[in-house]
């Protein structure tokens, strides 16, 4: 477990309640104990295993998201359910305070004073109009009344609708915690799994193996790129653009074209183009007008995005977090590609940019504008 990471993890302890300290400390004793199972399995690829590992993150992550979402949609809904309760028990009040005179006066008035009041009639239509009258007061309240009730029934729906809104809230919070803690279990898992590799040396080897051979498997993949579509030409002049091409993404070259000896382990690799130390987020652009003829995972390079500019020239821009394209775009110089991210890397988050002509990988170095 690295120090910011067990830092971090003091740090929540310290402020969640006994509960949430159980729930954090068994995460991560389940991600060191799913990271040494991964590790002891000497037969297995340390790329495919590192690939397990994201996606599970990945999944993870997902979940936290969805979780957000429908917490999101939960809240909203609480609040329409206090509102709706609050307007339901708003009709009825008015609804009572308009009957409630009336029906006091009905009582004082009772069954003989209705009678009273018919028989004060000076004559017949007299009578035929008070007791028109009569029967429009009572049609009246009877209106009233029915409100009334159908008003005490919609707010009495609008509270049920309210604590079960509440209810599902409270559900959604307690598996949001559920699910951050096995995000973090699958984080932690990652990094324990990264760490391990960089500190042993024959892991490092395998590693370092394997890399060599996914980059063989990346040239052979560039070479059978399909050429443009016809009526689908490229703007071309790529090569003129020699010594101007922007930047991909803000940064200094952490890494090298070339031969690469790890100070450490005194391993010598071959570095196809250049590692760009640019903070996770950044966007990655285009250097020039070009077709993405990739966009998806690579193993070895995670989410790669390879963009075709003619005359035989293409760049390839690994690891990204996100991919802000799709296969078959045409981009122009500058368009957002992705972003920096941390995808099938063994060294965090960072770009790794290439530059191939005719399937060779050439020194992007001396395209790059000073």
């Amino acid at each position: 477990m690295t120090v910011p990471a067990a830092l971090a993890l003091l740090l929540a302890l310290s402020a969640a309640d006994p509960r949430a300290q159980l729930s954090a400390l068994e995460a991560r004793r389940r991600a060191e104990e799913a990271a040494a199972r991964l590790l002891a399995r000497q037969e297995r690829s340390v790329l495919d295993t590192l690939g397990e590992a994201e996606a599970a993150l990945a999944t993870a992550r997902a979940e936290v998201r969805r979780v957000e979402a429908e917490r999101a949609g939960a809240r909203a809904g609480l609040s329409r359910a206090r509102e709706a309760e609050a307007a339901a028990r708003g009709r009825l009040g008015a609804r009572l305070a308009e009957l409630r005179p009336r029906l006091v006066a009905r009582a004082r008035m009772g069954r003989a004073g209705e009678l009273r009041l018919l028989l004060a009639s000076g004559s017949l239509a007299d009578l035929v109009k008070r007791r028109y009258l009569l029967e429009r007061i009572l049609s009246r309240d009877a209106v009233l009344l029915a409100e009334a009730q159908e008003a005490a029934r919609a707010a009495e729906a609008a509270r049920a609708e309210h604590g079960r809104e509440a209810a599902r809230l409270e559900a959604l919070a307690t598996e949001a915690v559920e699910r951050r803690a096995q995000a973090e279990a699958r984080r932690e898992e990652r990094e324990t799994l990264i760490a391990a590799l960089r500190s042993a040396r024959g892991f490092h080897e395998r590693a370092a193996r394997e890399a060599a051979v996914q980059a063989r498997k990346l040239g052979e993949f560039v070479a059978t790129l399909p050429p443009p579509r016809a009526g689908g030409a490229l703007p071309g002049g790529f090569a003129a653009r020699k010594g101007r091409l922007p930047a991909p993404a803000p940064g200094q070259v952490a890494v090298a074209f070339g031969r690469i000896v790890n100070p450490k382990f005194n391993t010598v690799t071959v570095q196809n183009g250049l590692d760009i130390a640019a903070r996770a987020g950044a966007p990655v652009r285009a250097v020039a007008p070009g077709r993405v003829v990739h966009a998806g995972w690579f193993k070895g390079y995670g989410n790669l995005v390879i963009v075709d500019h003619g005359e035989g020239y293409h760049t390839l821009f690994a690891h990204l977090g996100a991919m802000r394209t799709a296969m078959g775009e045409l981009v122009e110089a500058g368009a957002v590609l992705g972003t920096v991210g941390d995808s099938g890397s063994l060294k965090g988050a960072y770009l790794y940019f290439e530059l191939r002509e005719r399937g060779r990988p050439v020194d992007p170095r001396p395209w790059l504008a000073p």
